[in-house]
Order: structure tokens, then C-alpha cells, then sequence
């Protein structure tokens, strides 16, 4: 990896966008950076509902890759805003092979992180002939396991973020966390309900070994629209059924693709443990570890070992960590 791979690459404009038009009245954002020649990358951001920043799009050096980001539905700048209407896995799932054929795109590259490697190792198990390779940062299993895990289970390892959902009245019992929030998101006021999106970003970040931040009104409607939109996969267990994403892993472990899992060992939303268990689907696909790295994929570390990863790719096809 050369040292210039530490950085991320300077910002480019888009050279195109657009609003492609699907069921349920959505209308889903996507804009494409880099090389319009070069080679093709989409990127699938996390949540669900978080949206595509194009800091996303540093890690590809835009001499060589042509890179797409999307707004899944209800996320970002697609409309409507957090709309849940027809808002469901499979079509997340859709969504993708139709903007890849509309953008006529043979195969790609396919990188996404927690939610987004969710949704990587599904697309890849449906398609898995349009795909050049598959890059996964801390994935996210969508097991019952792990939502219990993330509403209340890590509560134990974090005790004071916790508090500022037991001061709301947040139940400890397994399996009451995700029907109390849906309560509170459809019928608290807006004084009330904004104390439950700061106590839900406060444990997120404690639980990713981020900072949290102050947050401002305009902070705590963008945040309102995706916990809403995550509560509503949620509490239908993302619609995929129990094991799904391990069935799909090894759906994928016979094709010839090359795939690579990035995994910080200090994350507490997507824990190593999780990966580990998905590595025994996938056992040709490699792994870097990275210490002491929480869920930030813009931390130094996990920076650098995303960025060699891609440079690999882009010279030899393959990842070479």
C-alpha cells in the first residue's frame, strides 16, 4: 500500500444524477463520481435510513473508479423523506439491480458497511453474476440475536450511555426495548420525542466508540426520520427471515468473487463475534482485523485498511490486504 493510501481522495464533483422512479411512489437518489470509464463501484451506505455522504467516495481514487452512490428508500436525498411505504428488504434488494441496469453496468464492484454489507451479501446471493467483487465492513447479521443485543443486551458494557434511556423509562426485559420506542416514536410529543432521539444517538455512538455530539433542531429531525425508518425494519426483523444473511453467505462461498471482510474489534454495534461467525460461510473470503476500532469507517486505521483494500482491487482484481 502506498503511503498516499492513508488519505482519502480528494473530493470530486458528480459528473451525473438523478432520481429513478419505483413502487410505493418512491423516487431514489444516485450520483455517480470519478472516472465515467473507470472501474464501476457502488456504494451502500448503513441504517437502514443513514443516507450516502461523498466523503464515502475517498476511498476510490476517481482516476480509477467510477463510483455510484444511493440513497436507499427513504434515505437521504430520495423521496419521500423516511417515507416506510413499500419500504422493505426486497425491494431494497431490487432497487439495486434496477439502477445497475439502467445505468448499464455489467458488474461491480459492491462495497457497503454494517446495514450496507447486510445489504451487499443479499444483493450478491441474488446476483451473484453482476458482481465484481464484494467489500464488508463490520456487517450487520440481522438476527434476532443481534438487535436484542443492540436494544438492551449491551446495556451491561455501557452503563452510563444506558442511563439516558433508563431515564426515559426504557424497559430492561428481552425483546420489550424496539416495542416501547415504536410506542414512544408514534405517540410522544415533540419535547418527548426529541429526548428519545438524543438518548438513541447517545447510546449508537457509545456503542460504536464514536463521540456523540450536541444536537441541534435540525439534527434531531434528520435523526427523527431515520430511527423512524430503522424501527420500522426493525421491529419486522428487517424482513429477512432468522438467519437469512448466513443462508445467503453461503449461498455465495461457491462463486468466483473475490470478497473481503474489514472489522474493527472494539465495535460494539456489529461485534467481531458476528463476523466471525459469518466467516464460516464465507471461508475464501478474506479478513483484516483492525484493533482498537469501534463502527467509524473514517478512523485512521480502518481508513488505511479500507483505502489498501481498494488500491489492491483497482491493480491486480482481487484484494490484497
Amino acid at each position: 500500500m502506498s503511503a498516499a493510501s492513508t488519505a482519502l481522495h480528494s473530493p470530486v464533483q458528480p459528473f451525473a444524477s438523478g432520481w429513478l422512479p419505483l413502487s410505493g411512489g418512491h423516487r431514489l437518489y444516485y450520483e455517480q463520481r470519478g472516472l465515467a470509464a473507470g472501474i464501476p463501484v457502488l456504494i451502500l451506505h448503513g441504517g437502514p435510513g443513514s443516507g450516502c455522504s461523498p466523503l464515502m467516495a475517498g476511498f476510490f481514487d476517481p482516476e480509477l473508479y467510477r463510483v455510484i452512490l444511493l440513497d436507499q428508500r427513504g434515505a437521504g436525498k430520495s423521496r419521500p423523506a423516511g417515507g416506510c411505504e413499500e419500504n422493505t428488504t426486497p425491494a431494497l434488494i431490487d432497487d439495486i439491480e434496477v439502477l445497475r441496469r439502467h445505468l448499464e453496468i455489467d458488474r461491480w464492484l459492491v462495497m457497503g458497511g454494517s446495514w450496507g454489507a447486510t445489504l451487499g451479501i443479499l444483493y450478491a446471493a441474488a446476483h451473484p453474476g453482476q458482481l465484481s467483487g464484494l467489500l464488508l465492513r463490520n456487517p450487520f447479521l440481522a438476527r434476532a440475536a443481534d438487535l436484542e443485543w443492540f436494544f438492551g443486551g449491551a446495556r451491561q458494557h455501557h452503563p452510563e450511555a444506558w442511563q439516558h434511556w433508563a431515564a426515559l423509562g426504557a424497559p430492561e426485559a428481552p425483546g420489550a426495548m424496539l416495542p416501547w420506542l415504536a410506542e414512544c416514536f408514534r405517540s410522544a410529543p415533540p419535547s418527548a420525542l426529541a429526548e428519545h432521539v438524543t438518548a438513541w444517538h447517545v447510546w449508537e455512538c457509545a456503542l460504536a466508540r464514536t463521540p456523540s455530539r450536541a444536537l441541534n433542531s435540525a439534527d434531531i429531525d434528520a435523526l427523527h426520520l431515520r430511527y423512524r425508518l430503522q424501527l420500522h425494519y426493525f421491529r419486522q426483523a428487517c424482513f429477512i427471515a432468522e438467519g437469512g444473511v448466513l443462508a445467503a453467505a453461503e449461498r455465495i462461498a461457491t462463486v468466483n468473487m473475490p470478497i473481503h471482510v474489514v472489522q474493527g474489534l472494539a465495535d460494539h454495534v456489529c461485534p467481531a463475534s458476528a463476523t466471525a461467525m459469518l466467516l464460516e460461510n464465507l471461508p475464501n473470503a478474506g479478513c483484516t482485523r483492525v484493533e482498537g476500532v469501534g463502527h467509524d469507517p473514517y478512523a485512521p486505521a480502518m481508513q488505511a485498511a479500507t483505502l489498501g483494500l481498494v488500491e489492491s482491487f483497482a491493480a491486480l482484481g482481487r484484494f490484497a490486504p
